[in-house]
């Protein structure tokens, strides 16, 4: 067979490198390459650097690497997203339990806190959008000498019952129902003006328990009605 030259073998390079030869004339460049080291470099250049296969093995070898390659690859990017998700649901999860466990109480307003008396039992109600919950504490007190029944109970709000629950709410209703059982036998009602949660958390965390102070309530409550 007739050899063929590297002029001949540059001017099908870009072809080849392209994959548009027939196997013949592809067998005959890479023949040619094995054996001339200009050309091999001028086929690297054209082809960014490729590296061309020179038997089989070769080419299964570059194939295993190629699919090993792949799969880790796959592996990162399902790890990668399998944080991103544990990340935002983490982010979530901690604005929600920010939104619904940081409790501000609400300041007595007649308009909004109401006291009513229905039949035997009396129950107070609160007239908003922004109510989170109740607080509610039955004690009795010595109070201008004599032994009293007294509720105390207070209403609080968080971010979530401020700002995004209305959001959901077509107009305000009545909520917050806080009964107080027969009020005949009940002496007084007293709205707290503290963090009536906490302080009754504090009795109940201390070692041993500390019993509840009236007076230290009452101090700080405001009468909102009496028999």
């Amino acid at each position: 067979m007739k050899k063929i030259s590297c002029n001949v073998i540059r001017d099908i390079l870009p072809l080849y490198l392209d994959d548009a030869v027939s196997g013949d004339t592809k067998e005959l460049v890479e023949e040619h390459l094995e054996i001339c080291d200009a050309c091999r470099m001028e086929a690297d250049i054209l082809g960014s650097n490729i590296t061309l296969p020179t038997n089989r093995d070769v080419k299964f070898s570059d194939a295993k690497a190629l699919k090993r390659l792949k799969g880790r690859f796959l592996r990162k990017k399902v790890v990668v997203s399998v944080l991103s998700i544990a990340a935002a649901i983490a982010v979530m999860t901690g604005t929600y339990a920010i939104m619904t466990l940081k409790k501000t109480y609400i300041p007595y307003d007649s308009t909004k806190i109401r006291i009513k008396k229905e039949d035997r039992q009396i129950y107070a109600s609160y007239h908003g959008d922004n109510l989170a919950g109740t607080v509610l504490v039955h004690t009795t007190a010595a109070i201008d000498g004599e032994e009293e029944d007294v509720m105390i109970f207070g209403y609080y709000e968080t971010p979530w019952s401020k700002y995004i629950e209305p959001i959901f709410k077509q107009f305000q209703d009545e909520s917050g129902i806080c009964g107080f059982g027969d009020w005949p036998e009940l002496d007084r009602i007293y709205y707290a003006e503290f963090d009536l949660d906490s302080y009754l958390d504090s009795c109940s965390a201390s070692t041993p328990p500390k019993e509840w102070d009236s007076e230290y309530m009452i101090e700080r409550s405001e009468l909102v009605w009496s028999r």
